[in-house]
């Protein structure tokens, strides 16, 4: 296992290179992720827009004149914000990766008070460079009107995505599993309550669709394949870092047919320290305490899910030009997504959860209400497509 790119680079070519340290390896499949969907969700959004079925607004928009006295402040702030703690990360790696290496992220008694004056200066530059190139097209200020198709707002749909999504999670974790005592420590984990993070982005999304004027079955129904792929992505991370999203251990850790990483495995170097000290942990010890191993082969859950979800990915890419019903897809996702995770969750560790007195996760609860869902969308969908079909008699 990867907890970080510099485990991997190590492994693979023998360099060591102390600063990929920063780069977890779950992070890093999470960017890869968010990336594809962007361009994945661009090229969507264009192909229905060419066909007729997404159209764009008139927005009316001032240019030219001074620069906004706000915006002179905010750019530097921002600036030397990322600066301070990002130039002190690349410095010192190891205070960034260690055990309390969330609480130092928000410290500030940790960080580069010359690193942050230099971003915060490059990002001023940046703003007057940007108002110097417009002030040359438009040297007094006017109004323009243009219009903005909806793939123009993709990179706006992902920032939106990756930041509700987020807080959501945590959100979620926070409120389930903190105390007033335990809160602090709550806060500034790593640990996250995934179906909030869904949740938390689907509303903040479809209410930011709604004012910007983007029919909201389009878009979700242009998301539907891409969801499945970036879940997929996400399992790989999981998966590759030892994150602990395994399964029960196999009775029979070897099969004629599939190869042990994919049938059953201990996981070594897993990032969260599960399991037992490993004899030999393959790396020097100025890495990182990533040493432990589990003491049984499991199930690579993560492996598993993953395969399904690029399955699905594929049937509704596939399906995408070939429904005409609106919605239609998306609920094809929810009852996909809901049954796939049904099934994962059979096979995790935490089987022995009880919710509501019955012994089952929270994710398979989840999971079941998102089934559900799908199959009243599908209901829906076919019968608001079955009237607006019907001619009514002359």
């Amino acid at each position: 296992m990867y907890p970080n790119l510099r485990y991997a680079i190590y492994d693979k070519i023998g360099l060591d290179l102390p600063v990929l340290a920063l780069a977890q390896t779950y992070g890093l499949f999470l960017a890869l992720a968010f990336l594809l969907a962007g361009w994945l969700l661009y090229i969507e959004l264009k192909r229905r827009e060419d066909v007729g079925l997404l159209k764009g607004v008139e927005l009316t928009t001032r240019v030219g004149g001074p620069l906004d006295p706000l915006e002179l402040l905010l750019h530097p702030i921002l600036g030397a914000a990322i600066g301070y703690k990002l130039v002190d990360a690349l410095l010192h790696p190891a205070l960034y990766t260690g055990p309390a290496a969330s609480k130092i992220i928000f410290s500030l008694t940790h960080g580069s008070w010359w690193g942050g004056l230099l971003v915060g200066f490059a990002f001023l530059g940046w703003k007057f460079w940007e108002k110097h190139r417009e002030l040359e097209k438009y040297p007094s200020p006017e109004e323009i009107t243009h219009y903005v198709m909806p793939h123009d707002r993709v990179g706006d749909i992902v920032i939106i995505t990756a930041i509700s999504g987020v807080l959501g999670a945590k959100l979620f974790h926070v409120l389930k599993a903190a105390s007033w005592a335990t809160l602090s420590d709550e806060l500034f984990s790593t640990a996250t309550t995934v179906y909030g993070g869904l949740i938390i982005a689907t509303v903040v999304l479809l209410i930011w669709a709604h004012r910007k004027e983007i029919p909201a079955l389009q878009l979700v129904d242009s998301a539907a394949p891409i969801l499945l792929l970036s879940y997929g992505i996400g399992c790989l991370g999981a998966h590759f870092s030892g994150d602990g999203d395994w399964g029960v251990p196999n009775p029979q850790p070897y099969s004629r047919w599939l190869p042990e990483w994919l049938w059953a495995y201990d996981y070594p170097n897993n990032s969260i320290n599960a399991g037992i000290p490993m004899e030999n942990c393959g790396y020097p010890v100025a890495f990182g305490d990533y040493c432990y191993q589990l003491p049984e082969a499991v199930y690579p859950t993560a492996v598993w899910a993953s395969l399904m979800a690029f399955a699905g990915f594929s049937l509704l890419w596939y399906l995408r030009k070939r429904i005409n019903i609106e919605g239609l897809l998306f609920a094809i996702y929810l009852l996909f997504n809901g049954l796939l995770l049904f099934l994962i969750e059979t096979m995790r560790t935490n089987v022995d959860d009880m919710v509501l007195g019955i012994n089952m996760t929270e994710l398979q609860v989840f999971a079941i209400l998102q089934f559900l869902s799908g199959m009243l969308c599908t209901f829906i969908c076919y019968k608001k497509h079955r009237s607006k079909s019907t001619i009514a008699p002359s």
